[in-house]
C-alpha cells in the first residue's frame, strides 16, 4: 500500500532537483515551453501550486474516508481492504504526492539560485502540468467513488477476487492425490505441531511440508485450514515418523514443518477463499438487519454467491493429500469442502432472511443451480440436501405465510432440475 506513494515522492523530488537548473541539453529542449520568471517569482508560484495540490488532496481524502465509512457501516467492515486496493491508493494519491514533493523541493532549490534576472524556468511549466494531472485525478476519483458505492459493483468485485484466489489455490493441487473418504488415523507414535504465536493461518506451503516429510520419512497431518485462528502453544496438527525418532529429532522436524505454516494478525484474502465468501454473506446479513432493511441488496449478494458456488462446484475442494515421488501420501491438509461453503452461505442468511421470500427463493435457486451445474454425483447430492434444508427452515419459521405454497412449488421444480430439466424461472415475488 505504501509502495506507490513512496515512488511518487521519489519521482517528485528528482524532478524538483533536475528541472530547477536542468542540464544544458534539457534546457535547450524545454526553453520554448518554459515560463519566464525570477527565482522569487518562481518560489511564489510553486507555493501557490502546492496549496492547490494540498487542497485537492484534502478533498480526495475526505471523499474517500466518507465512502469507506459508509461502506463499512452499510455493507461490511471486511470490505475496507478492497477500497485500500482501489485506484485512490494506486493512482490518485501517488500523483498528488509527486506534485506536492516536487513543489517543495523545487521551491527549496530556487532559494539557492543566485541572481534576480528573469529567465526561462522549466520547473514552473512542469508544475502546471502536474496541477492539471492532479485535477484530472480528482475528477477520476470522484467518478470512481460514485461507481464504487454501487452495491452491484461491490459484490461483483468481491466475487471476482474470490474466484481468482480459488483458481490460484486449485492450481496448487495439480500434484495432489484423490482424497480418501476418511482421513487415516495414526497407527504409531505421533508428535504434535504447536504454533509459536497467536493469529490466523494465512498460507501453507505444501511443497515445503512435503520436502521435510520426504527427507525425514514423516506423515504430516495439518488440521487447521487457511483462515482459522490458532492460539500460541496450541496444536494445529501432528506428524508420525515411519521409524522411531528421538525427541531431539522430533523437535527439529517440528521446527522445520512450522516454517511452512505462516500466521498473521488477521486473515489474508489473497489465499483465503472462505473470507471472500464471508464478505458476501456479511453484505447480505447487514442488508437484512432491521436497521437497514434492504432485501434487494441481500438478493444482489446472493446472486454473486450463486455464480461463485457454481464455479467452486467445478473445482477440487476439501482435504488435500500430497504424495511423495513413490506415490505414498505424506502430507494431509485440511481445507473447506463445497458443503462447508454452502453451509457458510445458507446458515446465517437463513437465520435472518427466512421471512423474506425473495431471499429464500435465491437460496433455493443457488442450491438448484449448483446441482445442475456439476456432473459430480456427490456435489449434486450436497446441493439437494442444501435445497431441503433451506425449505425446511423456511417452513418451520413461516408455517402460515401466504407465499409459502409458491416457495414449495418452486422447490419442487428445482428438484426436477437436479434430474436434468432446465432451471425454472423465478416467480414474480423473487424479482
Amino acid at each position: 500500500m505504501w509502495l506507490t506513494p513512496v515512488v511518487g515522492a521519489v519521482v517528485g523530488a528528482c524532478l524538483g532537483v533536475v528541472f530547477v537548473e536542468p542540464p544544458v541539453f534539457v534546457a535547450r529542449t524545454l526553453r520554448g515551453a518554459a515560463w519566464q520568471a525570477t527565482a522569487v517569482e518562481a518560489r511564489g508560484m510553486l507555493s501557490t501550486a502546492l496549496g492547490i495540490a494540498l487542497t485537492s488532496l484534502s478533498i480526495v481524502l475526505s471523499l474517500s474516508m466518507l465512502v469507506v465509512q459508509n461502506a463499512a457501516g452499510q455493507y461490511s467492515p471486511r470490505l475496507l481492504r478492497h477500497f485500500l486496493r482501489g485506484a485512490g491508493i494506486r493512482v490518485v494519491i501517488p500523483v498528488f504526492v509527486a506534485t506536492s514533493v516536487f513543489c517543495l523541493v523545487a521551491a527549496h532549490e530556487f532559494g539557492l539560485v543566485a541572481g534576480a534576472e528573469r529567465a526561462p524556468r522549466p520547473a514552473l511549466s512542469l508544475a502546471m502540468v502536474l496541477l492539471v494531472a492532479c485535477e484530472g485525478a480528482l475528477v477520476f476519483q470522484v467518478l470512481h467513488t460514485l461507481q464504487a458505492m454501487r452495491v452491484e459493483n461491490i459484490v461483483q468485485r468481491v466475487r471476482v477476487d474470490t474466484l481468482r484466489v480459488a483458481r490460484r489455490m486449485e492450481r496448487l493441487r495439480s500434484g495432489d492425490m484423490k482424497a480418501p473418504a476418511e482421513v487415516p488415523a495414526p497407527t504409531g507414535e505421533t508428535w504434535p505441531l504447536r504454533v509459536q504465536r497467536d493469529g490466523f493461518v494465512v498460507s501453507v506451503d505444501a511443497r515445503a511440508l512435503l520436502e521435510v516429510a520426504t527427507t525425514r520419512r514423516l506423515v504430516v497431518h495439518l488440521e487447521r485450514a487457511i483462515g482459522e485462528p490458532v492460539i500460541q502453544g496450541g496444536e494445529v496438527g501432528w506428524f508420525a515418523p515411519d521409524d522411531g525418532l528421538s525427541p531431539t529429532s522430533c523437535e527439529v522436524a517440528e521446527a522445520l514443518l512450522l516454517r511452512a505454516l505462516r500466521t498473521d494478525r488477521w486473515r489474508d484474502e489473497d489465499g483465503d477463499v472462505a473470507l471472500g465468501v464471508r464478505q458476501l454473506v456479511d453484505v447480505a446479513i447487514k442488508a437484512l438487519s432491521p436497521g437497514i432493511n434492504d432485501p434487494y441488496t441481500a438478493v444482489e449478494a446472493l446472486d454473486q454467491l450463486t455464480f461463485l458456488m457454481c464455479e467452486l462446484s467445478q473445482m477440487r475442494l476439501g482435504l488435500r493429500v500430497v504424495p511423495d515421488t513413490s506415490g505414498r501420501p505424506r502430507v494431509f491438509l485440511r481445507a473447506p469442502s463445497l458443503r462447508d461453503y454452502l453451509d457458510l452461505v445458507t446458515g446465517q442468511i437463513l437465520r435472518y432472511g427466512a421471512t423474506e421470500p425473495a431471499v429464500v427463493l435465491r437460496l433455493l435457486r443457488m442450491a438448484g443451480a449448483v446441482g445442475q451445474h456439476t456432473r459430480k454425483a456427490e456435489v449434486r447430492r450436497t446441493a439437494r440436501e442444501t435445497l431441503h434444508r433451506v425449505l425446511a427452515a423456511t417452513e418451520q419459521g413461516q408455517k402460515d405465510a401466504s407465499w409459502l405454497a409458491g416457495i414449495r412449488r418452486y422447490a419442487e421444480s428445482l428438484e426436477q432440475a437436479l434430474e436434468g430439466k432446465p432451471l425454472p424461472p423465478l416467480p414474480a415475488i423473487g424479482f
